[in-house]
């Protein structure tokens, strides 16, 4: 269920990349909506996918996201580790999120079944 959810309760498990950032900032602005919820673990408010959105918001002065809040431990949520020489697997995520221990930029992948194919938000809802 995708619900409108404070920025400040989330938590990251991954940095971000400036130069990704900055496009996904522009692009957010040029628009003047929002097109694709973040998607983050019920549980823990942990961000799964949505690491650049989520800080372009924020940045751009916004409060509030799109989020499709998930049940992490739901065995068709899949992670998948993009480095080799980085151990990945949902409790590592969860407790390195919780420990504020951020892997680097695109260490993980997060395979969810049915994301939202259309989503539209006007960014003054997020106010």
């Amino acid at each position: 269920m995708i619900k409108i959810i404070t920025i400040k309760k989330l938590k990251a498990h991954e940095k971000t990349d400036g130069i990704n950032f900055a496009k996904v900032k522009k692009a957010i602005r040029q628009k003047g909506y929002f097109t694709k919820p973040i998607i983050v673990d019920d549980k823990n408010f942990i961000i799964l996918d949505g690491h650049h959105r989520t800080k372009a918001l924020l940045n751009l002065g916004y409060k509030k996201i799109p989020a499709l809040l998930v049940d992490y431990q739901n065995p068709k949520i899949k992670v998948v580790g993009r480095r080799k020489n980085i151990k990945i697997n949902k409790r590592i995520v969860i407790k390195n999120a919780l420990a504020k221990k951020l892997f680097p930029y695109k260490t993980s992948k997060h395979l969810v079944p049915n994301r939202p194919a259309k989503f539209e938000i006007k960014l003054e809802k997020l106010q």
